[in-house]
């Protein structure tokens, strides 16, 4: 009896202690998320950016987005637009796609992708980085080519030819504008279902926006 009881010790003692080191590994590595969490923002705050960077990748989840916007907003500060890239591409890659970041409930970084892509998309467009820039742009459909995508590329046409206007380069806009409408001759027009998307041919299209060229050349007369 005495000899059952103390086996019965002994296997409790190591019941215990197995549970006990459990949760003192459960507890430091939920310190170790937390401490480096405060350690990014730490980092961020003093203008530490590569540490952060370095320090990034070890936050669990709900805080790495956090600091992961915090991040992308200091390079986009200092036009560091492609360590910005860095971190949502290679860092956060399960963000969304540029379609699917609509759908916020069904897609957990949803918001996430859409506050980094407003942050992104105007800094390439700055930067003069025209063609990545449409990858950043929000999508209706998955497929970028689809015809039903025409009204998001007309969009992210203006874009690039405000910016340019603005700077006064009219011409390079004409130019941009010229080069990049064939996008609809060639995914609506010449598409399976371009009867559904008419409003979107390239001649309507060209015509819309040589109209909305047209009045940044009365401006920049006047």
């Amino acid at each position: 009896m005495a000899k059952k009881v103390i086996i019965g010790i002994i296997v409790l003692s190591l019941v215990y202690g197995l549970l006990d080191a459990c949760c003192s590994g459960v507890k430091n590595m939920y310190d170790s998320f937390v401490s480096t969490h405060e350690e990014v923002l730490e980092a961020i705050d003093k203008g530490d950016l590569r540490k952060a960077k370095k320090l990034l990748p070890d936050v669990k989840k709900g805080k790495k987005y956090q600091c992961a916007l915090l991040l992308i907003e200091e390079y986009i500060e200092i036009e560091d637009v492609d360590n910005a890239i860095y971190v949502f591409e290679r860092i956060t890659p399960e963000h969304c796609s540029m379609y699917e970041m609509k759908y916020e409930s069904l897609y957990k970084t949803a918001q996430y992708t859409k506050e980094a892509v407003a942050m992104i998309y105007p800094a390439l467009i700055k930067k003069g980085e025209y063609e990545k820039a449409w990858k950043y742009h929000e999508l209706e459909y998955e497929d970028s080519f689809y015809a039903g995508n025409a009204p998001c590329y007309y969009n992210y046409l203006l874009d690039v030819m405000d910016h340019l206007c603005e700077q006064g380069k009219i011409s390079a806009a004409e130019d941009f504008l010229n080069e990049h409408a064939v996008w609809f001759r060639q995914n609506v027009d010449r598409s399976s279902n371009a009867e559904n998307y008419q409003q979107y041919s390239y001649r309507n299209m060209k015509t819309k926006l040589q109209i909305a060229l047209n009045e940044y050349k009365v401006g920049a007369k006047e």
